[in-house]
């Protein structure tokens, strides 16, 4: 009987989306389990403890310039052994400006407010490019729906950021990028919600394709 991976799921003050994130995984075959920020910084929990990590979206703290800074503040140290480890991480909305804030993707990666100036929320349309992400392995050239609500969402970076996705037609924040990856391609975040709702099939590509490889 194949093993179920567990997929870790990160609350921390201000997260809204790890019921939806939680049940995305689960339909997706992996098996979800709540991690509590505090029970990591305090030593109760050893964040290394999972198969996959998944920082889900929600306010932390505000959706404004420093949008998940704090959090990041606390467990930079802590998702540095996640990537020693090797363990895929996904950062959505705000867990994707934790995993930036924390410094995973370079210390010049940064997300900046909306060319609108607004919060937008809306459904978006991404294209996968050829790249060497986790998340999205088999998916390349597919075209993918889910909806954005952010209004710091779009990425700038020194140097050239490794794209995983970019929107098609209108872009939420107006920039072309939707989805970026570290080197080793373990580590992706994007700015827009797979898991809303929990059972949208293309988001669940994604959920499927982070867990089919490790």
């Amino acid at each position: 009987m194949k093993t179920r991976k567990k997929v870790s799921v990160l609350y921390a003050p201000g997260t809204n989306c790890e019921e939806e994130t939680m049940a995305a995984v689960e339909l997706a075959g992996g098996n979800p389990r709540l991690v509590f920020l505090w029970d990591i910084y305090h030593k109760k929990e050893r964040i290394t403890d999972c198969d996959l990590f998944i920082a889900p979206g929600g306010f932390s703290f505000g959706d404004h310039l420093e949008t998940g800074v704090s959090v990041a503040t606390f467990l930079e140290d802590y998702f540095g052994l996640l990537e020693e480890a090797k363990v895929p991480m996904l950062g959505i909305c705000n867990g994707d400006q934790t995993l930036v804030r924390s410094g995973l993707f370079g210390a010049g990666v940064a997300m900046i407010q909306n060319k609108s100036k607004v919060f937008r929320s809306r459904p978006s349309r991404h294209r996968v490019l050829p790249s060497h992400c986790v998340w999205t392995k088999g998916l390349e050239g597919r075209v993918l729906s889910f909806p954005s609500a952010h209004g710091y969402g779009r990425f700038t970076g020194d140097g050239d950021l490794n794209v995983v996705m970019e929107y098609v037609g209108a872009s939420p924040n107006g920039g072309k990028i939707a989805m970026i990856t570290d080197d080793s391609g373990l580590i992706a975040v994007l700015m827009d919600h797979p898991e809303r709702p929990y059972d949208n099939p293309d988001g669940q590509l994604i959920f499927k394709s982070g867990m089919s490889t490790v």
